[in-house]
């Protein structure tokens, strides 16, 4: 009898058991992250052919317990390895463990491998060669407090490895072993369709079919670690592989057609997933389509019931949460409306987005993908139908748009907003970027009903992309929390991807994805314009410069110079880059990276023309004091009245809510101003002041 233990993923665990007693495993012990078991020596291989979930199995060789690293080597060297190990085989040995005696796993390892190298050195004066890449046998030690657990690993390589993904393939990162688990924990059956609306290289799928099918996980691999190992029975082995072989022949010409379905709108991960089938030997059984999640509807009219299965964990690493909220609000409406009495399973790592489906989730199970915390959550779609009760909203953003029409055709206008928190139910504000939406949600308050809430939101998030015709996947979701003097921009994410859009002919680069605000307040667009007006031959200052748009403006404008001064320099970078594209040039345009209120302070340089639109608050550590507008612009305007020439013009604006400021304090300091708020004040803006003063010498 031998005693095994097979390892899997956290949260496979019990599956791993169901399986080891389905193929007649004895005395049963379930520990974190694996199985140990008794197995006779045709069952033994009968796991390691047949196990869908474990990740390795190896056959346990000696436990003892260890008082100091001496012990570790004499009950290492008493092993008769002779019997184990081929003199002509590389081996390896992986120590997992640390204790107050062996504080270092490599020092744990080298400790073995003496032992058994000396052990074969003393017997035939040669020893066995360590191989770390691509050892013939693996040895595993475990130790757990003072007891040291030695095994010989009977895989070799892990056993999710089934051999029918190539490794020029898209690979995902969801490992045949685990996706077995998935299928298994899911809610399909056996003869019942089973369809991945969002399939990428089709493993589950695959998994999926290779159980329906009674394939073994094990047939198609070529190399085992017991094939190194002395007490290997080749005609056992033989005589399982065989059996596996002809189980297959013929159950899969028993198998129904077009239960499996599998779908992508990327044609060349499509083209994998059959590969990857087709190495399975299961392509027969599985129709792959190129189809996006709009055409899922046409795919239930094939059969009344079935599952949805899908592993969107992957579509979670690639993308950031922003950007895959509208995948899943459209996902949730579709299975709604198109797939009643069906049964879903939902794979992913966030717990955020699987809100967004709006469907009653009855079961929740735990497993971890590699370092991901993920879930396997599990719904069913009622015979009730889907109701979208969003009317007022739909009403109110349609009203926007018919009146924003003829002026956004007049002016060619790429960017606007299109509402603007204009119910009080629907706290959100709609931008259009081109052909993508940003969708913003200030957080609702604690008192408000989160379930109520999401509702609204989901409703309101999928009928702006029915009304506006924008692809779900050009859709970019951000919650505005209310915080107490936020200014700095912090980077939210690292996608770097850049987009062109054109303003009044001006090309500006923004980002939706990485930043709260994308690197373009729309708000501001008349104000720019009217900087473009007053530049010709002037020498401009841009200061507290974001990503430079209005220098952009002021260049095309005709200014002799621009200066434009920003803290940061990723906002620096982004207004070279926004020149550049203007093909604005050359030395008459400088960029200062440096705190604006330092720079106003020790520079005497003088400007026709200065943009100065602060920040409601600031305390960046480049910063030696916190700046707050409403206290501080008084002795900001003094400071920079000499910055201004004579004749010269500051444009001062803000969009910090309720700000005035005193007129006659303004005087005192030798200041005419006067108010344009009305001049500037955009047309999809209505809602939102963006205060504008222009001030000039008395």
């Amino acid at each position: 009898m031998n005693y095994l233990y097979a390892s899997t993923h956290l949260g496979c665990e019990k599956l791993l058991e169901n399986e080891l007693i389905f193929l007649g495993a004895k005395n049963i012990h379930i520990t974190k992250g694996g199985v140990y078991y008794e197995a006779e020596n045709l069952l033994l291989y009968k796991s390691l052919m047949w196990s869908r979930v474990a990740s390795r199995i190896f056959i346990c060789i000696k436990k003892f317990i260890i008082q100091s690293t001496n012990d570790l080597y004499i009950n290492t060297y008493k092993i008769n390895w002779n019997k184990i190990l081929f003199l002509d085989k590389t081996f390896f040995i992986k120590f997992k463990g640390n204790n107050n005696i062996i504080r270092n796993s490599s020092f744990g390892a080298l400790t073995i491998k003496d032992a058994i190298v000396n052990q074969f050195y003393e017997k035939y004066s040669k020893r066995p060669n360590i191989n770390l890449a691509k050892p013939d046998i693996r040895i595993q030690a475990i130790l757990i407090n003072n007891t040291i657990n030695l095994m010989l690993d009977l895989s070799g390589s892990s056993l999710n490895e089934r051999g029918y993904i190539k490794s020029n393939n898209n690979i995902s990162p969801l490992k045949e072993n685990l996706s077995a688990a998935i299928v298994l924990s899911s809610s399909w059956k056996k003869n019942i369709p089973l369809i991945d609306p969002i399939c990428g290289s089709g493993t589950l799928l695959i998994e999926a079919a290779m159980i329906y099918s009674d394939r073994a996980p094990g047939l198609k691999r070529k190399q085992w670690g017991f094939q190194s190992w002395k007490g290997y029975n080749k005609c056992l082995w033989n005589l399982v592989s065989n059996e596996a072989n002809k189980k297959f022949d013929i159950s899969i010409q028993e198998c129904k057609k077009n239960l499996f379905i599998g779908c992508d709108y990327r044609n060349k991960i499509i083209e994998e997933a059959k590969e990857n089938a087709f190495n399975a030997n299961v392509l027969d059984i599985i129709q792959f389509k190129i189809s996006d999640l709009n055409n899922l509807k046409n795919l239930c009219k094939l059969h009344k019931v079935g599952t949805l299965l899908s592993n969107l964990s992957c579509e979670e690493r690639c993308n950031t949460e922003s950007t895959l909220v509208g995948v899943y609000i459209q996902m949730g409406y579709i299975f709604k409306q198109y797939f009643k009495n069906w049964k879903i399973s939902i794979f992913t790592s966030s717990e955020f987005l699987s809100k967004f489906l709006q469907i009653n989730e009855y079961k929740k199970l735990f497993f971890q993908n590699g370092s991901l915390n993920c879930f396997l959550k599990k719904y069913e779609i009622s015979s009730e139908e889907c109701k979208n009760n969003d009317e007022e909203y739909q009403n109110r953003l349609k009203k926007n748009i018919q009146k924003l029409k003829k002026w956004n055709d007049f002016h060619k206008i790429e960017c606007f907003r299109v509402y603007d928190r204009d119910i009080p139910n629907y706290n959100i504000v709609v931008d259009v970027y081109k052909k993508w939406l940003v969708i913003q949600e200030y957080q609702a308050p604690k008192t408000i009903n989160a379930y109520h809430s999401y509702e609204r939101l989901c409703n309101a998030i999928y009928s702006t992309k029915r009304i506006l015709s924008i692809p779900i996947n050009n859709i970019v979701f951000k919650i505005r929390k209310k915080q107490k003097y936020q200014f700095q921009y912090q980077k939210l994410f690292n996608s770097n991807k850049f987009f062109m859009i054109k303003e009044y002919n001006v090309k500006l680069l923004i980002n939706l994805i990485d930043y709260l605000d994308t690197g373009l307040f729309l708000e501001h667009r008349l104000v720019r314009n009217l900087i473009k007006t007053m530049s010709y031959n002037k020498d401009f200052l841009n200061l507290f410069s974001y990503t430079g748009s209005a220098s952009v403006y002021a260049g095309l404008g005709g200014a002799k110079t621009t200066t434009t001064i920003d803290i940061s320099n990723t906002y620096i970078q982004w207004s070279i880059k926004n020149m550049a594209i203007n093909n604005l040039k050359g030395k008459q345009h400088y960029f200062i990276q440096s705190n604006c209120l330092e720079w106003i302070r020790s520079n005497y340089q003088t400007f026709d023309l200065i943009f100065l639109n602060p920040p409601t608050f600031s305390n960046s550590k480049k910063m030696k004091k916190v700046f707050e507008l409403k206290k501080d612009y008084l002795n900001l305007l003094s400071s920079l009245k000499k910055n201004l020439r004579r004749n010269g013009y500051i444009i001062f604006s803000s969009s910090t809510n309720n700000f005035k400021i005193n007129f006659n304090e303004i005087k005192k300091i030798q200041l005419y101003v006067k108010d344009i708020t009305n001049l500037v004040q955009s047309k999809d803006f209505l809602n939102k002041k963006y205060y504008s003063w222009l001030i000039q010498h008395i």
